[in-house]
């Protein structure tokens, strides 16, 4: 059976966020980033405004967002794994997001209370999902429901 990267999107909770770096032009510059899903189906991440990646966003806000199995494989290259391509943009859900970071990680309450971080959200513009041997492909944001 195909992977369903809307699951596989739900299922998982971190990520590694690639961004532009300023500190070293035209490289990429990855992090692993908790993610978590509004009750719309949007994607966002919980970041500190002094993060290398948060001032990398502000110079260029595309982002790309690698989900994968590979915590626990001996063949990380061979588990599946979803790639989003999106615009990143300071949330407009706040205080909603809040409530559901608490619910959702269990070092919420330490991290909520830290001054300086704050919601943004992932405007999808393509996903790269690759299933296993064979299933690779590239889909459209408006074919996966996350809600």
């Amino acid at each position: 059976m195909p992977l369903q990267p809307a699951d596989f999107i739900k299922h998982h909770q971190f990520g590694v966020l690639s961004t532009f770096s300023l500190s070293h032009p035209g490289y990429p510059f990855g992090s692993l980033v908790p993610y978590l899903l509004a009750e719309d189906g949007s994607i966002h991440i919980y970041i500190s405004a002094l993060a290398e990646h948060t001032k990398n966003i502000a110079a260029n806000n595309k982002v790309a967002l690698t989900i994968s199995n590979s915590d626990k494989s001996t063949n990380p290259a061979a588990e599946a794994r979803v790639t989003c391509l999106a615009d990143i943009t300071l949330s407009q859900q706040q205080e909603a997001l809040q409530k559901l970071y608490q619910m959702k990680f269990s070092h919420a309450e330490q991290v909520l209370q830290l001054p300086g971080f704050q919601f943004y959200q992932l405007n999808l513009t393509a996903i790269r999902l690759i299933g296993g041997f064979g299933d690779i492909r590239w889909l459209s944001p408006d074919k996966l429901d996350l809600t």
